[in-house]
């Protein structure tokens, strides 16, 4: 299985951040959410991206975000946590790099 999709490819880890931003404004849960933490295994420019693209999903001001850079191989690329402020899980997403290849 080739894992330098999503993990080195900014784009793709870009294209996941805001696909989890649209699961949890479709589920009503981005005024409710007050911290994010996104787990990326690959390069530091994906993780960037998927900073940025969470920056840009929220209307207002967007939640406190915990960033990891994890340095050992996973099978997932890219996962993706939302809290509310109580620390509750509101949404957790995993993105293999497979997943994301074609779209």
């Amino acid at each position: 299985m080739d894992h330098s999709t999503l993990s080195s490819d900014p784009a793709s880890a870009g294209l996941a951040a805001r696909r989890f931003a649209a699961a949890l404004a479709h589920e009503a849960l981005l005024e409710q959410t007050a911290r994010l933490e996104a787990t990326l295994t690959g390069g530091l420019e994906a993780l960037l991206a998927v900073e940025q693209a969470l920056d840009l999903a929220w209307p207002s001001a967007a939640p406190a975000c915990e960033l990891i850079w994890a340095t050992e191989a996973a099978p997932e690329a890219l996962r993706l946590r939302a809290f509310d402020g109580a620390g509750r899980l509101l949404l957790a997403k995993v993105y293999p790099d497979q997943a994301l290849k074609h779209g």
